[in-house]
């Protein structure tokens, strides 16, 4: 069983700048903002719905971790692809971590999780379950004070530049669940924002001061799930 495990550590740390714009539409992001910057930024995949499960403990611990600005916090989701939010298909369990201004990410393939989207309890046990079909001990033992703290989806589009060392997302039609709600979608919450998120080595961090100054939105501190937390569980609507 263990072959069937896809683990993965990205190579190099690496910034992930956010940009957000109100209320807007994501093809006039796109022209505007996306195709008319100077390092010739080209589509290079298609268009897929990125679905979500974010875990937390009893605490929300990661939430303000994120909200403080910690230095060091950690962001674990199971995340997978797909129009229809409810069939679970090729999940990875994603563990992504903060030193400072800068990320890292382990991955995690957990084949055996394909599944219908059914309660979120359901939904724990079978990742734990998974987990401990790949043999990851640790990862097993961290889980186990962890549940689902909120569901969300969006649509993705991806860009890279000329030069390759740059690459851009286009997030937009966000939305975002209660797990604990029956049925989830429940009280759906959606967000009108578009986010534009540059990507680059920390090596490429000064050439990319000139592409930031390009756009037209400020730096933003945005975090799906921060906003996410704040309209699902505590009625903040920032």
């Amino acid at each position: 069983m263990g072959k069937a495990v896809n683990k993965v550590r990205t190579p190099n740390l690496r910034f992930e700048r956010k940009f957000v714009y109100a209320n807007a539409l994501p093809e006039d992001i796109i022209n505007t903002e996306v195709f008319t910057n100077s390092f010739c930024f080209r589509e290079i995949f298609h268009r897929r719905t990125v679905n979500n499960c974010y875990f937390d403990d009893q605490a929300m611990s990661f939430y303000h971790q994120n909200v403080a600005g910690d230095d060091k916090r950690d962001k674990y989701r199971l995340r997978w692809y797909g129009d229809d939010f409810t069939k679970i298909k090729k999940p990875v369990l994603e563990i992504k971590k903060k030193h400072g201004a800068v990320g890292d990410k382990l991955s995690f393939a957990l084949n055996h999780l394909e599944n219908e989207l059914s309660t979120s309890s359901n939904l724990l046990n079978k990742t734990k379950s998974a987990i401990e079909q790949i043999q990851e001990a640790e990862l097993a033992n961290n889980m186990h004070a962890l549940k689902p703290s909120l569901y969300n989806s969006y649509e993705r589009r991806y860009f890279l530049s000329h030069c390759e060392r740059f690459r851009i997302t286009i997030d937009y039609n966000m939305k975002f669940y209660n797990p604990d709600s029956s049925p989830y979608s429940k009280g759906e919450i959606t967000l009108s924002d578009v986010v534009l998120e540059l990507k680059y080595d920390v090596s490429n961090d000064k050439v990319a001061r000139k592409l930031s100054q390009a756009l037209s939105a400020r730096l933003s501190k945005h975090s799906k799930y921060v906003r996410g937390v704040d309209r699902i569980h505590f009625q903040q609507h920032n």
